[in-house]
């Protein structure tokens, strides 16, 4: 996670139990949210410190196609989203 985008920004994983290491390389606080596509949160993560780490577990995620986006004023309008696809 940086000012503005996750990389990788389309991420592949299969159904069920997730788990996401959460790295912020940028120089403000950022987390990363699920959404269906219904417009639903599906789940969101903690906020991450600048230059600091997490690991965020999803427990059990439907197959599907989502969006993944920081919830943070601006971010994800600045373009820091991408795509979850779940098999």
């Amino acid at each position: 996670m940086t000012e503005f985008k996750f990389d990788p920004s389309s991420i592949s994983v299969a159904h069920g139990k997730v788990v996401f290491f959460l790295v912020n390389s940028g120089t403000t606080q950022h987390d990363l949210a699920i959404r269906d596509s219904s417009n639903n949160r599906v789940a969101v993560s903690e906020l991450v410190s600048a230059g600091d780490s997490s690991i965020f577990t999803v427990d059990n995620i439907a197959a599907g196609t989502y969006t993944v986006f920081c919830t943070q004023q601006g971010h994800e309008a600045s373009g820091m989203k991408g795509t979850l696809t779940v098999t």
